[in-house]
């Protein structure tokens, strides 16, 4: 996990490309097949529990869309040279 200073000299957490991809694994599976299986007995539960599976792809959806950019940015210092000189 990387660690990058910023102009206070404090350090600043980045959370890699794919925790994002393994968080978004975690809620779509969790929202299409997990929490279809319970039974509340409250009404309004019951309706959000049978949206549930519905909502997957559009909770999936931005999480990889992050996971994308971050990706794009790691790769992009990557291909920095830090030996050239301007």
């Amino acid at each position: 996990m990387n660690e990058t200073p910023t102009t206070g000299g404090g350090k600043t957490f980045r959370f890699p490309w794919w925790g994002s991809v393994l968080l978004a694994i975690v809620c779509y599976c969790t929202l299409k097949y997990l929490v279809p299986q319970f039974q509340p007995t409250h009404p309004a539960l019951a309706g959000l529990v049978h949206a549930a599976p519905f909502f997957a792809p559009i909770v999936t959806i931005p999480l990889l869309l992050l996971a994308a950019k971050q990706l794009y940015d790691t790769d992009k210092k990557e291909d920095e040279d830090p030996n050239r000189e301007e």
